[in-house]
């Protein structure tokens, strides 16, 4: 009966201090030198080219349910599509693009598209700032992972 209580004992102090010492479960391998999410990392995306586009929005994609909200721009001869952020922060954002508005953004080439890292409607005046200097997308995070996403309205803590 004592070995167990001691069994007991033993474990009930050496997982929480394995856990603060950042070894836990995983052997503390989350954050090893390798891994592309590591804090003060650029993200995947950054590893493309940045281009920049004006033109005209020739159709708006923003819809629950529809997959990530995206524009075609027409600029030119051409037609890209420019994938956004998800709803929730264009919303928080106040973000609402209409076709025939003229656009223009930065953004991370694809083969076929472009993710925007910004997107300024012109005429508006109205500028949507989606991902920082290292490619992260601003919506993620929040407050109590070092601040760097918006809070929604009514989420506590958030304004009003």
């Amino acid at each position: 009966m004592i070995r167990i209580a001691g069994l007991f004992a033993l474990l009930s102090l050496g997982i929480p201090l394995a856990a603060q010492m950042g070894r836990g479960w995983g052997g503390g391998q989350c954050c090893a030198a390798g891994n592309q999410w590591q804090a003060g990392s650029p993200a995947p995306i950054a590893a493309n080219p940045v281009v920049d586009i004006s033109g005209v929005i020739g159709e708006v994609q923003i819809a629950p349910g529809q997959g990530t909200p995206y524009l075609q721009v027409k600029h030119g001869n051409e037609t890209t599509k420019v994938y956004l952020g998800p709803m929730h922060y264009l919303i928080a954002e106040n973000f609402s693009p209409k076709t025939g508005q003229e656009v223009s953004l930065t953004g991370y080439k694809q083969t076929d598209s472009v993710v925007a890292i910004q997107v300024t409607l012109t005429q508006e005046k109205k500028k949507l700032k989606l991902r920082d200097d290292s490619g992260r997308p601003l919506w993620r995070g929040g407050p109590w992972r070092g601040g760097r996403g918006r809070m929604m309205a009514g989420q506590p803590g958030s304004p009003k």
